[in-house]
Formats: structure tokens, C-alpha cells, sequence
């Protein structure tokens, strides 16, 4: 779907994979899943390992695009509240996540033209770490994180309410994010653009889109 430029007001980011890409850092977030799902299943966590990748592959889709980690997680039994418990209390990003100049001048160029929000499957107390540790929290109006319906993405429903929070038509919107199936799809079948990125540098499209670049 074609980005309108002229209409375009809001701006929605995926946070981790979109705004920054760190491989120890996800690495930590997946041994605090493993821990988790070993203590739930009475198993050690090599086994837990395995049980996550079965997992996946299990709830798959056809195109054999991977879930995201959370609901992987509440299928083999953990409770998503007591995922974000562990993350909080295991995850440390400020060992690997340090200031972006490069991601604050993209971001912070957008702010006059347009409404930047995060809408992510962390927690709010390690979104705001993250946001900080990169030094761009200042820079969105606001944060839907899984606190805001305990529903992680993709899921209709909870999309929804983040739209009717931000409000307006979907053609005021661009939603920006690392994975098709989770970040951009459903956006899409809401008649909302959609830009996928793989990195930092890709965010570059937003201002060519908007007409801020030649």
C-alpha cells in the first residue's frame, strides 16, 4: 500500500528488531524463556530448548514464519505476566545497548511532522530501558506495550484498541517494523501503509517516503 505523504501523521514503530538489532541481547531474552518453560515442565533447560523450537515450528504459518517468542512461550504453559516478571528481573540491556546518534537524528527529524509511537510486545519498565540506554525515549508521544491489553502481537483485537487510542483514519498512519507477519500484516488489513526494515539504516525509507529526502 501506497504511502500519502500529504496525509501521513503518525508514525508506529516496532521496538525490538526495528529500532535496534542486538543478537546478546536476544540471546538473554530467550535463556530467561528457556528457564522459565524448563521450571514450568520440571525439565533441565536443554530440553526446554527443545520443547521452544518444537514449538515453533508447531504454530508456524505456511510460510513457515516463526511466532513471536511470547506466544510461543503461553502455549507451552507460561503465564505471559510471569514472562515479564523474568524478563525484568534477568534481562540487563543496558550490558549491550548504548547511545545511537545515528538512530536519534532519524527519529528526532520526524518529530515535527509527525507523532511517533512504539507498539511492541516488551513490558513498559524494559521498553522505557531500552529507549533510554539508545537515547530516544523523549522523542514518542507514547508507548503501547503489553501492559496496554495483555494481548501480544499479532492479535486483532488488540490492535484495534491501539487504533482507536491514536485515533484518526488509516491512511494518517505508517506502521514500521521487522516482521511481516507480526508488525505489518494485520496493519495492512486495517488499509494502513506498512514499511518492513532489517536494520537501523533502513528507517531512511520513512523520510524518503514522506518526501523529506530527494
Amino acid at each position: 500500500m501506497l504511502v500519502d505523504a500529504d496525509r501521513t501523521e503518525a508514525i508506529v514503530f516496532d521496538l525490538d528488531g526495528t529500532l535496534y538489532v542486538n543478537r546478546q541481547l536476544l540471546t538473554e531474552i530467550e535463556w530467561t524463556a528457556e528457564l522459565l518453560v524448563a521450571q514450568g515442565h520440571g525439565i533441565v533447560r536443554g530440553e526446554a530448548r527443545r520443547m521452544i523450537a518444537a514449538a515453533r515450528k508447531r504454530l508456524a504459518d505456511p510460510d513457515d514464519r516463526e511466532p513471536p517468542l511470547s506466544r510461543v512461550c503461553m502455549e507451552l504453559g507460561v503465564d505471559l505476566k510471569e514472562l515479564h516478571r523474568a524478563f525484568e528481573e534477568f534481562v540487563r540491556p543496558e550490558r549491550y545497548l548504548v547511545y545511537d546518534p545515528v538512530l536519534h537524528a532519524l527519529l528526532d527529524s520526524l518529530c515535527d511532522r509527525c507523532a511517533l509511537y512504539i507498539y511492541t510486545n516488551n513490558n513498559l519498565a524494559m521498553t522505557h530501558k531500552i529507549l533510554a540506554l539508545l537515547g530516544v525515549e523523549e522523542l514518542f508521544d507514547k508507548l503501547y506495550t503489553i501492559e496496554f491489553c495483555w494481548r501480544p502481537k499479532p492479535d486483532p483485537e488488540a490492535l484495534q484498541l491501539v487504533l482507536e487510542d491514536i485515533g484518526g483514519p488509516p491512511e494518517r498512519l505508517l506502521f514500521v517494523g521487522d516482521r511481516y507477519q507480526v508488525d505489518l500484516e494485520p496493519a495492512l488489513e486495517h488499509g494502513i501503509p506498512t514499511l518492513l526494515v532489517n536494520e537501523t539504516a533502513d528507517l531512511l525509507q520513512v523520510h524518503k517516503l514522506l518526501g523529506l529526502l530527494p
